[in-house]
């Protein structure tokens, strides 16, 4: 009885994989009138994700971004920008997958989970492009997030004539190592 216990578990502890963050980024993108474009980036990741097995719809865990580190190539919009997302009060922002559903389409899945940034935590849903071969795990998933749901106000320049949009597509990429 206790060989069979034993083979379970182990059995089982060699479905269940860790996945190890190999690379990765998250990036935003938004704008404002009168500077086209802002999409500042980070590739300090960190994450804690499982699978079992190959199935991609029990991929969980959560991955994390240290806000300091979003960069774009203005530095002293850059400076606002921490300055509006106050990061140093709320240092990092973490998605926390609780479910992966597949999709219709080949490789596509949506990733749902709870967003913890700015310190409001909310229900989010990613689009998310899944693919893997023996050895790794990639992710490219994207969402759309309004600022205002997480208690964040968008600066301004010239009174309201020329406001930051609230409305940030957000993209993560990551390659993962399959253990």
């Amino acid at each position: 009885m206790k060989f069979l216990f034993l083979s379970i578990v182990l059995g089982l502890s060699l479905i269940a994989g860790e996945l190890t963050l190999q690379s990765g980024s998250i990036s935003g993108l938004t704008g404002v009138l009168g500077d086209s474009k802002i999409d500042p980036k980070s590739n300090q990741l960190s994450a804690q994700l499982s699978i079992d097995g190959d199935e991609l719809t029990s991929i969980r865990g959560s991955i994390s971004v240290e806000m300091a580190f979003f960069k774009s190539e203005n530095a002293d919009r850059d400076e606002n920008m921490h300055e509006t997302l106050q990061s140093e009060k709320f240092k990092t922002s973490t998605y926390t997958i609780t479910s992966v559903e597949a999709t219709k389409t080949k490789d596509t899945y949506i990733l749902k989970g709870e967003l913890d940034f700015h310190g409001v935590k909310k229900e989010q849903e990613f689009n998310a492009l899944i693919t893997q071969n023996d050895a790794t795990l990639n992710i490219d998933a994207k969402a759309n997030i309004n600022f205002e749901d997480y208690e964040i106000e968008m600066p301004c320049l010239l009174g309201f004539t020329m406001c930051v949009d609230e409305n940030v597509a957000i993209n993560g990429i990551a390659i993962f190592n399959k253990h």
